[in-house]
Order: structure tokens, then sequence, then C-alpha cells
């Protein structure tokens, strides 16, 4: 029965390598478009393959970089450990050695927001947060956590979205700092893609 219970959970290192190469893989593509100018820049082909490259390639990698550590169903608990799917496979998270929790704010075409806790392990697993089952073992695991000692870094946005820091208003500035850095960034991107290649 503990073999079984074992095979439920995946070792940090593979984790952690599984996600190192995905995040190289969106980072490349989010790259593409430079890639694509410094080539076009040689003669080997038009500066418009890096503009289309910056429409399509860009996006997805943003959009992999937000969705490779969201949880999918199903999750599998034992303990202080919480397992859950990925994008890029299945992660265990050892609630008891929480190292940090942060709040990430994603928006789809439609404006609607989606919410992510992000939660960092003492042995460098990240694993994305986002249905309500999993946010009350966060919240108890954080309340559980001995007050003497090191504390994990937990957001301020993070303890509002959990329920553990009443403050009106917190996270609606968190929403809209959120949104900002979104439309900044992603103007900045394609300015500065445009600018090079024109």
């Amino acid at each position: 029965m503990r073999a079984k219970c074992a095979d439920l959970f995946t070792s940090p290192a593979a984790a952690r390598r599984r996600a190192r190469r995905w995040a190289g893989f969106a980072g490349a593509l989010v790259a593409s478009p430079f890639v694509a100018l410094a080539v076009a820049a040689a003669g080997l082909f038009p500066a418009g393959v890096a503009i289309a490259l910056a429409l399509t390639a860009g996006p997805a990698g943003l959009l992999l970089l937000t969705e490779m550590n969201t949880e999918r169903p199903p999750q599998h608990r034992s303990g202080n450990r919480l397992t859950s799917r990925t994008l890029t496979g299945e992660r265990t998270v050892d609630l008891s050695r929480i190292e940090r929790v942060r709040l990430l704010t994603y928006f789809s075409r439609s404006g609607v927001s989606e919410r992510v806790l992000l939660v960092r392990d003492a042995h460098g697993v990240s694993l994305g947060l986002t249905s309500p089952v999993s946010r009350r073992v966060l919240r108890r695991a954080l309340e559980r956590l001995p007050r003497s000692g090191p504390r994990p870094r937990v957001s301020r946005a993070a303890l509002a979205h959990l329920g553990m820091l009443p403050i009106p208003g917190r996270l609606a500035v968190h929403t809209v700092v959120a949104w900002l850095a979104t439309v900044f960034g992603l103007c900045g991107y394609l300015i500065a893609v445009l600018a090079l290649a024109i």
C-alpha cells in the first residue's frame, strides 16, 4: 500500500528538469522574433518573418509560460504533499516546507481575470493552485506552520485571495497592477519588434 501511494508522487528533480525544459522552449518562442531579425539582417529572409513570429510565436510562448505551472484535475493529497497534473507533467509540492506563495493574475481575451496561487517548496518545485479545494488545503497548511523559525514568503495579494488578510481593495489594486503590466508588457514587446524590423 505504501509503495502504491509513493507512485502518486513525482520526484522533485524530475519535476524541475521538465519545468526547465518547457521554460526554455517557451523562452525560445518569445525570443524567436529577435533571432529572426538578426538572421534577416544578414539578408537570408525578409524582416516581415520576425513580425509574423511576434504575432504568433511570441504570444504562444507567453501563454505557455503562464500555463505550465497551473494544476489540472485530478489532484492527489497525502499528508503534507499535494500532487497534480500540469502542462509539463505531474508535480508534487510539500506544503510543510513552503518557501514562497505568490498570486498571479492573468486575463483572457474577454478581459476576465484568472487567479493562480503559485506555491514553491523547499525542493524547488512550483505548482499553481486554482481550485477551491487546493486553496483550502494551502490555507490550512499556512495556518498550521509553527510561529517560531523561518516563515515562507507569502505576498499580501496571496494572503488576501486566501482570506487571511482582510484588507479592503487589496485584490482590486493587485488586479489593476497586473492588467497594466500585461498591457504595457505586450505593447512594449510588439513595439520593440516593429522598431527593429522597420
